[in-house]
């Protein structure tokens, strides 16, 4: 890891800290730097605003999911590998406790920076949902699977996916997912959506 992609990478967890800790209104660039430890010229010189950190550090998060989904079409995996594969990376993000405390900090500032909603959806959301539809085209036009909405499609294993679970885990109700719960969910939603997305003679 070069020098930079060391202080990079100790800039996000310290931010990710303190917007935890703080909150995104009460966290400031000056603490982040702090935590870091770096200074403030350094910090502005990876990331010029607080807006821009706060995504940065939510995209870090999501990293897993692309990789999953870009070599799940790329790697040609049989359709059951590759669904697998999205889901289980998809389930290991959205139910990781950096994640789910990140998910309460938009939720608990959204009457004060809804902006930061619509930023997540716009740079987050949407583009792993693009993804996903992508790798469920190519899957359809290859005649592997039956998908003729593969925005509709995707949405809905994602949301298998999520679900009540997630909600729990969201709002406390839950301390987390065991990896029995883990492996369930995904062994669930990952036969489902095969069976449900079958082509008729299979």
């Amino acid at each position: 890891m070069s020098a930079i992609s060391s202080k990079r990478e100790s800039i996000l967890k310290a931010a990710r800290t303190i917007f935890v800790r703080s909150g995104y209104r009460g966290a400031s660039m000056e603490a982040i730097a702090e935590e870091a430890p770096v200074s403030k010229p350094t910090l502005y010189s990876h990331f010029g605003s607080k807006h821009e950190l706060f995504i940065a550090v939510i995209q870090t998060q999501c990293t897993s999911l692309v990789g999953s989904m870009d070599r799940a079409k790329m790697l040609g995996l049989p359709p059951e590998t590759g669904i697998r594969a999205i889901a289980e990376s998809f389930v290991q993000t959205i139910f990781n406790p950096d994640s789910l405390a990140l998910y309460r900090l938009i939720i608990a500032e959204h009457s004060h920076c809804p902006e930061l909603a619509h930023l997540m959806d716009r740079t987050v959301i949407q583009p792993n949902l693009d993804l996903l539809s992508a790798y469920l085209r190519t899957l359809n036009d290859s005649g592997a699977l039956m998908i003729p909405d593969p925005s509709a499609s995707g949405q809905l294993l994602l949301g298998m996916l999520k679900g009540i679970p997630h909600f729990r885990c969201l709002t406390g109700v839950s301390p987390g997912l065991a990896p029995e719960e883990s492996q369930r969910l995904i062994n669930f939603a990952v036969h489902h959506f095969l069976r449900g997305h079958a082509l008729a003679h299979s």
